[in-house]
């Protein structure tokens, strides 16, 4: 997927978190986390993560309680500093 797509994608992900609509959130956190590419999921979160740690940060940690509703705290610190390790890179 081009860099221009990933830019596109995280922007509109972005839009949909700014709702604050629960239901909408983790409708489209559940769609992205299926995805077979783990890497594209970790670029596209890497920017998500970037715009809302730098513009809303609570609305980053309640990205984050949706996000990872059902996960472990320990795959929670797994994927973010995998996502944290992707994003060197962009």
């Amino acid at each position: 997927m081009s860099t221009a797509t990933i830019d596109a994608l995280s922007r509109k992900l972005i839009r949909i978190i700014q709702t604050k609509d629960p239901e909408q959130v983790t409708y489209w956190a559940n769609r992205l986390d299926r995805q077979k590419d783990q890497l594209l999921v970790a670029q596209i979160m890497a920017q998500i993560n970037r715009y809302l740690k730098a513009h809303d940060e609570n609305l980053y940690y309640w990205f984050h309680e949706i996000y990872f509703a059902n996960y472990s705290p320990e795959v929670k610190k797994l994927w973010l500093d995998f996502v944290h390790l992707c994003s060197l890179s962009l």
